[in-house]
């Protein structure tokens, strides 16, 4: 009879740690953040010309993303451990100096730094100039400029001579010597308060014959408002930057015509710059797997992430890229027009 009591009791207390266990595993939140195969999303619908002409692609230019999943359980901290396509992060690496809020924003800035810098990218591309240089802005201050001039300060003329870029301003400063005064026509960033100061420059420590300012110049770059295309685009609530490479190719497919992408369904993946270069992205597993199960036609990526991304491709096509020019050229050699790209005569 004891036994049996005995038995009983032991069975019982597996039980209640058993129980005890699983919803420990259920409801305990760890401090990681688990990234997922996400979605692909067509970009020419989020495209919006507001001024010129656009041409409806009937292939598409997709960008990829990742599930994020902030709050994970015990579960989930299992599936991450073992299952390739699950990639878990501590949330220190994430967020660094952030909270979860300034993160949020922090990656909606990137986003919307992405959208803007994609759009430049492709009407440069297209022969326009999306920015104008209105001036030399002041990004530090010493020697003789110290208590003078300001980060807030933008230098718009030297002696009367207007200066545009930074490298006008340094061939002007060459024009003179040491112990030169000059005037600069100044104004704050915003454009106000415009007067005039003069300075006198120093000499180089290094060759104290060359004239020294004593600011590191930067070029003041304004939206050109006369463009023939104006173009918005709208991404929602995506953060990050890793669509930037997709921005700029879909940009160029609905402000021309033809066909960029030979008529096919491209995924992508990567940042880019203004100088068109395409850059690292995380996530490039989860993201190929999400090109893979949407059925895409082909996906690019950053050349460096081409590695790790085949080894999850299965049969679709995937190519590397490093720049804009070696998007187009693939394009191009799967029948679209990316080495003909032009804005319609009208």
């Amino acid at each position: 009879m004891n036994k049996k009591i005995s038995k009983k009791w032991k069975t019982g207390i597996l039980f209640f740690l058993l129980v005890g266990f699983l919803m420990s595993m259920t409801f305990i939140q760890l401090p990681y953040f688990a990234f997922k195969p996400g979605s692909v999303n067509e970009l020419s619908r989020r495209i919006v010309v507001s001024k010129g002409r656009s041409f409806e692609p009937s292939g598409e230019i997709h960008f990829t993303t990742i599930s994020q999943d902030a709050s994970i359980n015990g579960w989930e901290f299992l599936e991450g451990t073992f299952k390739d396509s699950v990639h878990l992060i501590d949330e220190d690496s994430i967020l660094g100096t952030r909270n979860r809020n300034e993160n949020q924003t922090f990656n909606f800035d990137l986003m919307r730094v992405s959208k803007s810098t994609a759009v430049s990218v492709a009407l440069s591309h297209l022969g326009l100039e999306p920015y104008k240089t209105t001036g030399v802005g002041v990004v530090s201050v010493g020697g003789p400029s110290e208590g003078i001039l300001t980060t807030s300060d933008v230098i718009i003329a030297i002696n009367g001579k207007k200066v545009f870029t930074d490298q006008d301003l340094i061939f002007e400063i060459r024009g003179h010597e040491p112990l030169e005064v000059i005037r600069l026509d100044v104004e704050k960033i915003d454009g106000s308060d415009p007067r005039e100061i003069s300075i006198e420059l120093g000499s180089r420590e290094d060759e104290p014959s060359i004239a020294f300012l004593g600011i590191a110049p930067q070029t003041r770059l304004e939206d050109n408002d006369d463009l023939p295309v104006q173009v918005l685009v709208n991404t929602g609530k995506i953060g990050g930057n890793s669509a930037g490479l997709a921005l700029t190719l879909s940009v160029l497919d609905v402000l021309t015509p033809g066909e960029l992408t030979g008529g096919f369904q491209i995924a992508t993946t990567g940042t880019i710059d203004l100088e068109g270069n395409v850059g690292p992205i995380g996530g490039v597993e989860q993201k190929t797997v999400t090109a893979r199960e949407a059925e895409m036609d082909l996906f690019l990526v950053p050349e460096d992430s081409l590695e790790k991304a085949r080894k999850h491709a299965g049969e679709m096509q995937i190519e590397g890229v490093s720049n804009l020019n070696d998007a187009l050229e693939v394009l191009t050699e799967l029948g679209g027009n990316g080495d003909s790209l032009e804005l319609p005569n009208n």
